[in-house]
């Protein structure tokens, strides 16, 4: 049945949007551990890196235009993709922001350093979701194993932010300087930013699953 329809509809682009998808999450693998290792300090690559990952979504959404026959719904597709794009878009910000003002953070406090290995770990986690959107059928208790723990770590990302304004405004020396207090500050609120995104880029693969099961 499935060669009949292509014959007539055209072929299915099931595979290329699967691939494309994983694609993304890649990216955003690699961006995140370029993202902790650097301390953010890797503007360039972290903009490589985002580009790269505008390209991609574009090239699926291209594919969304003109396809036919598809085994998602071509709106999960486009929000997952998109969510995808907005976790790239969260590190370039968070790069953008450690340039512009470096004088004031070149110590970072520990939180934010909490706060970088936690995106990596979401992000592989993305990255193994979007993996198993390859498999035949989604298998719904493997997706929901990856969504508990990107919960857990978005859950953690909540609390270590928490500790860490506690902790700022705590901090004699940075309250004393207006612009050192903004800096620090808005940092840990992006970097939390990032993970909420990486969390609901779990939250969509789950729906597709649950359509599916």
């Amino acid at each position: 049945m499935k060669n009949h329809l292509e014959r007539f509809f055209g072929r299915s682009e099931n595979g290329t949007i699967t691939d494309l998808l994983q694609r993304q999450a890649e990216i955003g693998a690699a961006c995140a551990e370029t993202l902790r290792k650097s301390a953010g300090n890797a503007l360039p690559d972290i903009v490589a890196f985002e580009r790269e990952g505008d390209m991609t979504e574009q090239r699926i959404h291209e594919i969304l235009d003109s396809a036919f026959i598809l085994r998602f719904d071509k709106s999960d597709v486009a929000n997952l993709a998109s969510t995808l794009d907005n976790t790239l878009d969260g590190m370039r910000h968070i790069a953008t922001h450690i340039d512009t003002y470096k004088p004031y953070l070149t110590h970072l406090r520990p939180e934010a350093g909490e706060l970088f290995e936690t995106i990596e770990t979401m992000s592989a986690a993305v990255l193994q979701l979007t993996k198993l959107l390859k498999e035949r059928r989604l298998e719904l208790a493997r997706v929901k194993e990856y969504t508990r723990l990107l919960s857990k770590s978005e859950a953690g990302a909540d609390a270590i932010l928490h500790k860490a304004e506690k902790a700022l405004v705590s901090d004699k020396k940075i309250t004393a300087d207006p612009l050192a207090f903004i800096a620090h500050d808005n940092l840990f609120r992006m970097l939390e930013d990032v993970t909420d995104t990486a969390n609901h880029c779990g939250t969509l693969i789950l729906s597709i699953a649950r359509k599916e099961a």
